[in-house]
């Protein structure tokens, strides 16, 4: 017999789902404070130029909720996450770090105006 108290499990009338664009946050005396964001991409003036020109959609970030968590739960936390990093990669493969993805969006966007300069 465990020593565990008994536990019930109940979802909250607030509960919804993120899609994580983006995180912020700062570390104080209580552990770490952390904003999570959203963002939206917007097409209105895309779509009312002619031709439609999509560069010139915006995007609106909203920020969805904030999460303070204690020094432990950080812990706990960064170990699960990691956990989950291992086994989304043994299956799907490496998830580049947003550093690299950038570096390749800026060598295919050169690559790409080189080829339209040879024209």
């Amino acid at each position: 017999m465990s020593n565990l108290p008994e536990f019930e499990g109940e979802t909250s009338s607030n509960f919804k789902k993120i899609v994580v664009e983006g995180v912020i946050g700062n570390v104080d005396s209580i552990g770490l404070e952390m904003l999570i964001y959203s963002h939206q991409r917007i097409v209105d003036k895309a779509l009312e130029s002619e031709p439609i020109a999509f560069h010139r959609a915006t995007y609106k970030r909203t920020a969805e909720c904030e999460l303070v968590l204690s020094p432990t739960q950080l812990k706990s936390i960064y170990i699960w996450l990691g956990s989950k990093l291992e086994e989304y990669e043994a299956i799907f493969g490496k998830v580049p770090a947003p550093q690299e993805i950038e570096s390749r969006f800026k060598a295919y966007q050169q690559s790409k105006n080189s080829k339209k300069d040879l024209q």
